[in-house]
């Protein structure tokens, strides 16, 4: 018995997918807030470390900063930096524990910024507007990704991988 061609590049392309989720991870989750209405904010750092925030609240309207500035004053792990202009908010800095980056976009590949993303429904798209104004709804998903323009990182469900792996291997052609 042999594996196909077709089976070991599958093979081939589970590892890759275990190895990049190996270094990129969820690696805290917190929660903020009360209320009836949820959200959740990821921040993927430059290290691969991610934090997932579920936050809730009451409030008719409250913009995706208002959230960012709420988990701020919950998490004593968490600090931010940031930049208020006319137009808006600008985030330089945030800090998780032992977690940190912060830029201004100012230093080449000008990648080194928090890129935000949205996601009510289908994929993440990078958003074309600031923060404070995007209103949250009741099951938002947002994110913030430091020095690069690379949508989120998914959270698999535990154990897909090795599902996927299992397969891969198992699958074997007769002849």
């Amino acid at each position: 018995m042999s594996i196909s061609f077709a089976t070991r590049g599958v093979a081939a392309l589970a590892c890759i997918v275990v190895s990049t989720c190996a270094t990129a991870a969820i690696v805290g989750t917190f929660t903020v807030g009360s209320g009836n209405k949820s959200a959740s904010i990821q921040i993927d750092f430059e290290s691969g470390n991610g934090y997932l925030i579920n936050f809730s609240w009451s409030a008719s309207a409250h913009s995706s900063w208002d959230a960012m500035l709420a988990v701020d004053a919950a998490l004593p792990q968490m600090s931010m930096q940031y930049d208020t202009y006319s137009f808006g908010v600008f985030l330089t800095g945030v800090t998780i524990g032992a977690d940190t980056n912060d830029g201004q976009g100012d230093v080449d590949p000008y990648e080194n910024y928090w890129h935000l993303w949205t996601k009510d429904s289908g994929p993440w798209e990078q958003a074309m507007f600031g923060a404070s104004d995007r209103v949250l709804a009741n099951g938002s998903l947002d994110a913030w990704v430091f020095g690069s323009s690379t949508a989120p990182q998914n959270i698999p469900a535990p154990g897909a991988a090795m599902v996927f792996m299992a397969s891969a291997f198992g699958a074997r052609r007769r002849r």
